[in-house]
């Protein structure tokens, strides 16, 4: 295990990554050293947070660093990247998309750093069962990556470019889009002045099945049943919002589909 206060650690980013690995890290004995982004007052928001040094610029990054966590938007990782200074230490991304060509080019020691999980700035995430998925140049970066996550998670993961960014995709369907469509219930139920919470027990029954069946067999609903009085009547519902109605027909079609492959034809 790498000697947690012999570690330097530098974080580039301010966001909802940043803040909660940096925080994760502090709890688990490691001293996050400096903190730079663009914004001067997140910087030190954050760094007063984590008791780091704030630093205005990346290129102004202590060089000496042992590790250079870049937590910053995707399309922000070659440009805050070129900034930092010379350095032999590891520089990775926290991107589920981002292949480690990104980096590797730039810097001897490059990785990638991804904790696969919804992060919020009102609520700490537990990293104890978050899967890390980690990437790097050689074994020994490797293992330097892994001594760092397996503080923080018990569930460490190998992946290259392709397998890393299948996940973030899969990952965007059950959380993102999934998400969108709990607005869209919210959407309609406040417009017959409901709340959402009465279909809280429902989501976290869904979300519960999972774990103990596949999704083809948790499968239910009038789609599933082929009920197609009820998806009619549902479509009628929603006639006054096509962008709904096109929502509730493209899933509908995908269920049937999948279940009734008979009437593809």
């Amino acid at each position: 295990m790498a000697d947690k206060k012999a570690c330097l650690i530098s974080i580039v980013g301010t966001g909802r990554v940043a803040w909660n690995l940096g925080r994760a890290l502090t709890a688990k004995g490691y001293a996050i050293q400096e903190v730079s982004g663009r914004n001067s007052e997140n910087i030190r928001l954050l760094a007063a947070k984590l008791n780091a040094r704030p630093v205005d610029k990346p290129s102004k990054l202590n060089p000496l660093c042992d590790l250079f966590i870049l937590a910053v938007n995707d399309d922000a990782i070659e440009d805050v990247s070129a900034k930092l200074p010379e350095n032999k230490g590891v520089v990775v991304h926290t991107s589920g998309m981002k292949p480690i060509s990104s980096l590797k080019g730039k810097f001897a020691h490059a990785g990638v750093f991804y904790p696969l999980q919804t992060f919020s700035f009102d609520r700490q995430a537990n990293f104890e069962n978050i899967p890390i998925l980690l990437q790097a140049g050689n074994r020994d970066n490797l293992l330097f990556l892994e001594n760092i996550a397996g503080s923080l998670s018990r569930n460490l993961v190998h992946t290259n470019d392709t397998q890393r960014q299948s996940i973030h995709l899969a990952a965007v369907f059950v959380n993102n889009f999934t998400n969108a469509l709990y607005g869209i219930a919210d959407d309609i139920l406040k417009d017959k002045e409901l709340s959402i919470k009465i279909l809280y027990p429902l989501i976290l029954e869904t979300a519960n099945k999972i774990l103990d069946h596949s999704p083809f067999e948790a499968q239910t609903g009038p789609a599933r049943r082929k009920d197609i009085g009820t998806i009619e009547t549902h479509l009628k519902l929603l006639a006054d919002s096509e962008e709904k109605s096109n929502i509730y027909k493209l899933f509908t079609d995908y269920i049937l589909n999948k279940y009734h492959p008979e009437n593809n034809g």
